[in-house]
């Protein structure tokens, strides 16, 4: 397929040869995808394709057989390359994966029984709910499992966090020129992994309500993201909270903090490891 996909192109004045592919496969490591995309005048795309072997990987074993186990060596070394090439887009896709295939509630720690599968018609978080009916309210890094360290850090540093009395702006990204927040935050009930940041800091801070709407109170600022300053319109049970319980923002030692963790919930092995 992948000799038939290239000869096509060629009909249609593709400058991409077997020659060329392989000059892209052999050259040096040191140089950049960018470097090589610039000298031989091929997209950047294609070239880094080419380079971890998802594109026309057939012309490199032409009049070899291909055996499951080659195709299984190829994929895992492609997978390896790509893990380390972007961590950052492979820690989401994982976080991804858990929320929508386990069903796991944000506030869910590996090991426990506690917030995982048990939703209700809107995809509210029912152990949240009970929560949620004793008012809690805390903004604190360290109530959620390692695989959320990142999504929840990295949240909380793009909002302006004031005085629990002032509005929290939110500092990140926007769309519709500026009318709508968008916060990353994957559910196991939304098809997209980006939320309004409102939704995300009322998930983070007092439940997971799911795909109940939150609103700012009157008079607050643009994009507001004070837990205290926000509320999920139809969840009457849910007490208004009187104060943040506690702002925790960094770990103070995030190794001992999840190895503490993993020993409460008897998984030493099933947890992430913190990046070294």
């Amino acid at each position: 397929m992948a000799d038939v996909r290239l000869e096509t192109n060629q009909r249609h004045g593709d400058s991409l040869t077997p020659e060329v592919v392989e000059k892209i496969r052999t050259a040096d490591e040191w140089l950049s995808s960018k470097e090589i995309s610039r000298r031989l005048k091929i997209p950047y795309q294609r070239v880094r394709k080419i380079r971890v072997g998802i594109t026309f990987d057939s012309l490199q074993k032409k009049d070899q057989p291909f055996t499951l186990s080659e195709g299984w060596e190829t994929l895992d070394a492609v997978l390896q390359q790509l893990s380390s090439s972007h961590p950052d887009e492979v820690r989401r896709y994982e976080l991804d994966y858990h929320m929508t295939n386990e069903k796991e509630c944000p506030w869910h720690r590996h090991g426990t029984k506690e917030h995982k599968g048990r939703f209700g018609h809107m995809g509210e978080c029912l152990d949240c709910l009970e929560e949620l009916k004793k008012g809690r309210c805390t903004v604190d890094v360290t109530k959620f499992d390692y695989r959320w360290y990142w999504t929840v850090k990295r949240f909380w540093d793009q909002v302006d966090v004031r005085g629990s009395d002032e509005c929290w702006p939110w500092l990140g990204a926007t769309k519709k020129g500026g009318t709508e927040s968008v916060a990353y935050c994957p559910s196991p009930v939304h098809s997209g992994a980006t939320q309004s940041a409102m939704r995300v800091a009322f998930w983070l801070s007092r439940g997971f309500v799911g795909k109940y709407r939150i609103h700012t109170k009157k008079g607050c600022e643009k994009f507001c993201c004070n837990p205290l300053h926000l509320e999920a319109r139809g969840l009457d049970d849910a007490l208004e909270p009187s104060k943040i319980e506690t702002i925790q923002l960094n770990y103070v030692n995030i190794f001992s903090h999840f190895k503490e963790a993993s020993a409460k919930t008897g998984d030493g092995g099933g947890q992430q490891q913190p990046p070294s």
